[in-house]
């Protein structure tokens, strides 16, 4: 049974929020040029919100998600007790999360820090590559950025820009942006490479499909790599064929063989996420279930329909649709002696996870 705060949680995520004229002015400055959010990929458009208990929640806003946020009952406000959401007559404390001033900022070739990274929570998402070599039918990084390689230096300025921000300084580091094409893996690899060598003593995980030739989990451990986090993003055949052809050119068995050599034989920490609300629950129940059972760690990503997408205006899935799945695949989960990721709890802002008073999960540590 959820507890009212893990309830908001999924309503939020799914029916967003408004912020009050007090709210949006305490945010957005005197001068209202404070942005009240970074707005990139479309799990990350939303404001986030730290919540009593350490649950933690991105919750999207009209401004950005004008195609499904429409009059939400619920409202970020501010008062003489700070910021709080009032949701009909129940009132609860919330604590909103600053944008990082780097992100504000040009880097040293006088281009957009953003280009490079971005921090939401406590860890900075670093892109190697612009764009993606995929399309994905739920992601607008292939329509709205170009494809690009990006300069290692600055990537590694971005970094540690990120690590020393004054507003909201990163504790980790995650590497992912989008697919690369296979002339690109030597760059990448080289990336990779740089990032572990120049931050040994910062937790540097990795997200990337499991390309041959590219994404070498014993090359990657032995250089000191925190964690790999290998999508599977939805187990059913016809919705990966039709929503994710490129990466259903690698067959589920390939990506469940990578996952369970990186963590059996090579001893790497895996995560792999699956998209919920686009395929059949019984699939993705399926999926955490596989995945749990070769030792990778699940996490769950409800569906957020972005803008600019053959999926714009597809309706995300209801608070009642992610409490049920969110509870199934805890019980799978656990069957098989694993639990729902991230492990960070900041980190799991955007994803259907929640703090069970044990120590797997990292609190916030700002």
């Amino acid at each position: 049974m959820l507890t009212s705060c893990e309830r908001l949680k999924f309503e939020l995520m799914t029916d967003g929020m408004r912020l009050s004229h007090p709210a949006r002015t305490r945010l957005s400055g005197s001068d209202g040029q404070q942005p009240l959010t970074l707005a990139d990929y479309a799990t990350t458009s939303g404001i986030p919100l730290r919540l009593p208990g350490d649950i933690w929640v991105n919750v999207p806003v009209a401004e950005h998600n004008p195609n499904f946020v429409r009059n939400p009952r619920h409202v970020l406000d501010w008062g003489a007790e700070g910021f709080t959401i009032r949701s009909d007559d129940a009132t609860i404390p919330a604590e909103p999360i600053p944008v990082p001033e780097c992100s504000q900022r040009l880097n040293s070739a006088g281009q957009p820090h953003a280009w490079y990274g971005l921090t939401h929570t406590d860890r900075v998402r670093i892109s190697p590559i612009g764009g993606c070599a995929n399309s994905c039918k739920f992601c607008d990084l292939p329509r709205t950025s170009k494809f690009a390689r990006k300069r290692i230096d600055l990537l590694l300025e971005c970094v540690r820009d990120a690590l020393a921000d004054p507003a909201l300084p990163a504790r980790h580091v995650l590497i992912s942006g989008g697919t690369p094409r296979p002339t690109d893996y030597g760059y990448l690899a080289e990336v990779y490479a740089q990032v572990l060598a120049a931050f040994p003593t910062t937790p540097v995980d990795i997200m990337m499909l499991p390309l041959p030739g590219l994404l070498d989990a014993a090359d990657l451990h032995r250089k000191g790599a925190n964690e790999l986090c290998v999508s599977l993003e939805l187990f059913n055949e016809q919705a990966r064929s039709q929503l994710i052809p490129q990466k259903a050119a690698i067959p589920i068995a390939e990506w469940l063989a990578f996952i369970e050599c990186a963590v059996q034989t090579v001893g790497m920490r895996v995560r792999s996420l699956l998209v919920v609300g686009l395929e059949p629950v019984e699939d993705t129940l399926l999926g955490v279930e596989a995945l749990a059972e070769r030792g990778c760690e699940p996490v769950l990503s409800p569906f957020r329909p972005a803008p600019h997408t053959p999926l714009e205006h597809v309706a995300p899935p209801s608070a009642d649709y992610l409490a049920d799945v969110f509870e199934q695949a805890r019980d799978i989960a656990a069957r098989r002696g694993a639990k729902l990721g991230p492990r960070c709890l900041p980190c799991q802002h955007n994803t259907l996870s929640l703090p069970d008073g044990s120590d797997y999960y990292h609190p916030w540590t700002h």
